[in-house]
């Protein structure tokens, strides 16, 4: 029997690595606006700790697709196909990139990077101003490359649910047809 639907897991961090991130974007947005002080501070903390879940969840996620069947391919034309395969390479890389270059930046400033109040994970750089701008210029440029990339994914599971009505939505869903043409 073809398989057509991702394992309950899979879709488990999936949808889970989506809150992280609407929540570590939506919490960056809010976090520029406010002010100095104990609420900027319990921002920035959740922020990272969002970032520390996302790139967690993406390790599992890659992990366990290592050693886990994927369902088949939606069938397409080998240049969709190939889009398809690219889409999820640059996704899942900036997924790993944002939050790495997130904590470099800030134990380049000399800061450490906690985990929701539950720990503290050791800084692997020393600090350094200079590279800190660079890493807080590549978070900022990786960080709106995910919102564009999420933003293509989500679209091309629409048309695929409205247009092409192929159930590839409900491959990541536990209900739902999935089918294939």
């Amino acid at each position: 029997m073809t398989k057509l639907r991702y394992d309950p897991l899979t879709q488990i961090i999936h949808w889970l690595t989506l809150i992280g991130v609407a929540g570590a974007i939506a919490s960056g947005q809010i976090m520029e606006e406010v002010a100095r002080g104990p609420a900027k501070a319990q921002l920035i903390s959740f922020h990272m700790s969002l970032g520390v879940l996302v790139l967690a969840l993406t390790l599992l996620r890659l992990s366990w697709r290592l050693v886990t069947p994927q369902p088949e391919p939606i069938p397409g034309s080998p240049l969709v196909q190939l889009a398809a395969r690219a889409m999820h390479l640059a996704l899942y890389a900036a997924l790993v990139a944002v939050p790495v270059a997130g904590m470099l930046m800030v134990w380049a400033k000399g800061r450490s990077v906690g985990f929701f109040g539950f720990f503290t994970l050791p800084p692997l750089i020393s600090p350094d101003r200079g590279l800190a701008e660079t890493l807080e210029d590549v978070h900022a440029f990786a960080a709106n490359l995910i919102m564009i990339l999420a933003g293509v994914h989500a679209a091309a599971a629409i048309v695929h649910h409205l247009v092409l009505k192929d159930g590839a939505i409900a491959r990541m869903l536990p209900f739902g047809e999935p089918r294939h043409g």
